[in-house]
């Protein structure tokens, strides 16, 4: 037996009628002390009923459960969850994806009880005090019912009465939980690597996970989310093993999908971009330093995240950015204009290589901002102009493309699927090669896994088979043509098409009839006084380049982006041979607090022309 050598518990249940905690029985069975505080309560014969265990070797015996008998606790109410992953059979259910719901779903009593879902499930006492409440439980399997009859076309009632059952056999397997107890000693004094190790060497394959699963809970158990992220951190700081780390990574979440939990860590945030910005600081293994206020485990996850991908905590964390950024929660104190700037600010941070970090839901929360966030006067974008406006803020036209396609599988995305179609097959058209794809920075390599992770996004959007197989098509040609050699270039005679102008930010910069200084989208980096030549300033509108204005000496080029932090309205280009002197962005930024320090209403002024010329822009398309 597993237990067998081990330190053994001793369990006290404890009684109270309001002003003192009195030992009512000892037994060295959880199940048995579990039992007997169940029959306490439902007697109502005490106020309250406590259950304690004391292991060899503890200094202080820790609360496994406690609950009061008075009836005067608040009315908890359930928090709806708009969908839910199908379970099959009962190990399902004991599953990171079936806890998450289902703990989101409890949210109200898991936090009032300090407890997680997995806690909950291997916890008798909590689960008969659950079934207790005739409004709040019944409430809750309901609603779990309602949402798995819509994965499977029954009724509500058929799965209603599916998950009474479940219900029942996890009680019936939490009663019986002693055999738990001896592994979770075992992983006070051991690794969960080893203790993994031990379980899957003694239990039969088909409890394996559950038993396991059983251990965390019982560790997990102490009397606040600090305490419990503690260990959850420990645990992963020495699993080696994939397997282990990702049970570990399991506790991370499910703790930090919690708002007790996140406000005990974190301590509270000022604004809604503070919080944000640490979220994501953290899952990039940049947040060095915390405030005294926090738990100082956060660094140590940190730490984590600098060595493993810790994909389930990544995505709770994700999921927070992405429900605060698509709701109309204002991002900071201080007005519109902060607003906009933090949102862009965030949205860097938010970019990978072929997309959003966060996936559909962070890919539908951006365009819902920007549709608020981006317009003029207060006023909301038109869903198609939110798109393009927040597709312009993208880097490169692999992110775009990625955020494209993650769109195809959000709710905003199938509401609106014409908008989104006309923006793929626009910049289908626009690909002519890899190179068009990716910065020209990007190694061969980076190129290739660019494409990979584009195809994968491709594969698990909803798009139209039309599309879908023209993009697919097209992704596996360039992926192709990158592989091969390239074959032998045969010179033209044709004169050469000027390059883009270099990314230059400071003194004189020529140009030759024809170069690009800079493209509609781009993000804006220095403004330009002409000292010699003509420039074009254009903008795509539908499919076709138009002219906008033509410029020459003494003008300034590209100060709009500067002033506001949006990205370029429109594309400049050489019309004959020209020579700028470069205004960077420091330059301007400097100028615009010193005219803001001197002359305020000058400085406003200015910021709403410019806001201005670009709602005139918009409406011209």
């Amino acid at each position: 037996m597993a237990q067998k050598g081990w330190s053994k518990s001793t369990y006290e249940v404890l009684t109270t009628n309001g002003k003192r905690w009195v030992i009512d029985m000892s037994s060295s069975s959880r199940g048995d002390a579990m039992d007997y505080a169940e029959k306490l309560l439902t007697g109502g014969k005490c106020d309250g009923v406590r259950v304690t265990e004391l292991r060899e070797g503890w200094s202080t015996e820790r609360v496994v459960f406690e609950k009061n008998n008075t009836g005067r606790e608040k009315p908890l109410r359930i928090y709806p969850e708009p969908e839910a992953q199908f379970c099959t059979t009962l190990n399902d259910y004991y599953a990171l994806p079936a806890r998450l719901t289902m703990g989101r779903i409890l949210r109200a009593y898991l936090d009032r009880n300090n407890i997680t879902m997995l806690e909950l499930l291997f916890h008798a006492g909590h689960l008969r005090a659950l079934d207790r409440m005739d409004k709040f439980f019944p409430s809750a399997i309901q609603h779990g019912a309602q949402l798995q009859a819509k994965l499977t076309g029954q009724t509500k009632m058929e799965r209603l009465d599916k998950l009474q059952t479940v219900f029942d056999k996890v009680l019936a397997r939490a009663r019986k939980g002693d055999d738990l107890t001896g592994y979770a000693e075992y992983l006070e004094n051991h690794d969960l690597d080893r203790a993994v190790a031990l379980i899957e060497g003694e239990v039969d394959t088909k409890q394996v996970q559950r038993t396991i699963y059983g251990m965390l809970a019982n560790h997990l158990e102490s009397s606040g989310w600090r305490e419990k992220f503690k260990r959850a951190i420990t645990l992963a700081e020495k699993s080696e093993a994939e397997r282990p780390l990702g049970f570990a990574d399991e506790l991370l979440a499910e703790i930090l999908d919690g708002a007790a939990a996140i406000e005990e860590l974190f301590g509270g945030f000022s604004t809604a971009i503070e919080a944000w910005k640490t979220y994501l600081a953290l899952i990039s293994g940049r947040l060095t330093r915390t405030p005294g206020y926090m738990s100082p485990d956060v660094v140590r996850l940190n730490e984590l995240f600098n060595r493993h991908p810790l994909n389930a905590t990544r995505q709770i964390l994700l999921r927070r950015i992405s429900k605060g950024l698509g709701s109309t929660q204002a991002l900071s104190k201080d007005g519109r204009e902060k607003d906009r700037t933090d949102f862009v600010g965030l949205l860097r941070g938010l970019v990978e290589p072929t997309g959003l970090s966060g996936g559909p839901q962070m890919a539908e929360a951006m365009i819902l901002r920007a549709k608020t966030l981006l317009g003029e006067d207060g006023n909301d974008l038109p869903i198609d102009t939110a798109i393009r406006q927040a597709l312009y803020l993208m880097p490169s036209q692999a992110v775009r493309l990625g955020v494209l396609l993650d769109l195809t599988s959000s709710d905003l995305g199938q509401k609106h699927e014409g908008a989104i179609r006309q923006q793929l097959l626009h910049l289908l058209d626009a690909l002519r090669s890899i190179y068009d794809l990716f910065p020209e920075d990007v190694q061969e390599d980076e190129r290739l896994r660019g494409i990979d992770a584009l195809r994968e996004r491709l594969g698990m959007s909803i798009l139209g088979e039309d599309i879908k197989s023209s993009l697919s098509a097209s992704l596996g040609k360039m992926a192709q043509a990158q592989a091969e050699p390239s074959p032998p270039v045969v010179e033209e005679k044709a004169e050469p098409t000027p390059a883009a102008a270099p990314a230059q930010t400071e003194g004189e910069l020529d140009l030759q009839p024809g170069q690009v200084l800079f493209e509609e989208g781009e993000e804006g980096k220095a403004a330009y006084l002409i000292l010699d030549g003509v420039v074009e300033v254009s903008r795509i509108l539908g499919d076709e380049p138009r002219h906008l204005a033509t410029l020459s000496r003494g003008e300034i080029v590209g100060e709009m982006a500067l002033i506001d932090h949006q990205p370029r309205m429109a594309t400049v280009t050489a019309m004959t041979a020209t020579k700028l002197m470069c205004i960077s962005e420091k330059s301007l930024s400097d100028r615009m607090s010193k005219l803001a320090e001197n002359d305020q209403v000058l400085h406003f002024l200015l910021k709403t022309v410019v806001r201005r010329l670009r709602g005139l822009a918009r409406n011209t398309e």
